[in-house]
């Protein structure tokens, strides 16, 4: 009974070494640009040995600010990749629709509300019908898209900026018109979207349609369920509909 009790006692041990050093593999600091002093610009990554993080990073909610947020939480490694915040589930926007028939002999009507509901410390604390800056619809297919917009958003401000195609620009009203045609689907996407959401259109025959988008935004921007893949000295953190993706730019392991 000794022999099998000092057994299970050295390779509960033995478990539980290898877990920390594997845990050890990712503790330390990743950033993706170094400045002149050493430190690191732009995204900071700190994966400390107490289960616990610190990140800043670039607004990824409306990343053309180029406002920066830090936060702390904690880390777990699940299948040999590191989880900031397991335990918050991620927020995601949604989208609904109103159809009517208001008599138009050729053309359709499109109303877009864009709402922001802010959350601070997990809790609602306002929602808001906010002025989106950039909004895309398609109708039925992706390559038949709307991109809606304002006319004080000017093009050209940066030389990697592309031209915004299909540009409808939008005044107080949030209201467009397009050509009669049979909508079987709406395609939405906007600041705050992994990717298209679509909704079915219940009646052809409508040609009004109002388009509710809500967007739920932490004010802290902290990560929630956020995975970061790292091998060796790089550390895959960004992300492409929501999902993280090693063709993106890494960040780099400081070195002593």
């Amino acid at each position: 009974m000794k022999e099998i009790l000092y057994i299970l006692t050295v390779f509960l041990i033995t478990l539980n070494t290898q877990a920390q050093n594997e845990k050890s593999e990712f503790i330390g600091t990743y950033g993706d640009m170094i400045l002149a002093n050493g430190e690191f610009g732009g995204t900071k990554l700190e994966i400390k040995a107490d289960r616990t993080f610190r990140l800043r990073t670039t607004d990824y909610v409306y990343p053309q600010t180029f406002k920066d947020y830090t936060n702390e939480g904690n880390w777990i490694l699940q299948d040999g990749e590191v989880i900031l915040n397991p335990n918050l589930e991620r927020r995601k926007p949604s989208v609904s629709i109103t159809e009517k028939q208001i008599g138009l002999k050729d053309s359709i009507e499109i109303k877009v509300n864009h709402y922001v509901e802010l959350y601070e410390n997990q809790n609602l604390i306002e929602k808001q019908k906010k002025e989106f800056e950039l909004l895309t619809l398609y109708f039925n297919k992706r390559r038949k898209y709307k991109h809606l917009t304002r006319e004080w958003l000017k093009e050209g401000s940066c030389a990697w900026a592309p031209r915004i195609r299909n540009r409808v620009n939008l005044d107080s009203t949030n209201t467009f018109r397009i050509a009669k045609k049979d909508i079987e689907k709406i395609g939405i996407y906007t600041y705050g979207f992994t990717d298209f959401i679509e909704l079915k259109v219940e009646n052809k025959n409508s040609d009004y349609y109002e388009i509710d988008v809500v967007v739920p935004i932490d004010k802290e921007r902290m990560p929630r369920n956020k995975k970061v893949i790292i091998k060796g000295n790089r550390a895959y953190f960004y992300e492409i509909k929501g999902k993280v993706k090693k063709s993106l730019n890494n960040l780099w392991k400081k070195t002593a």
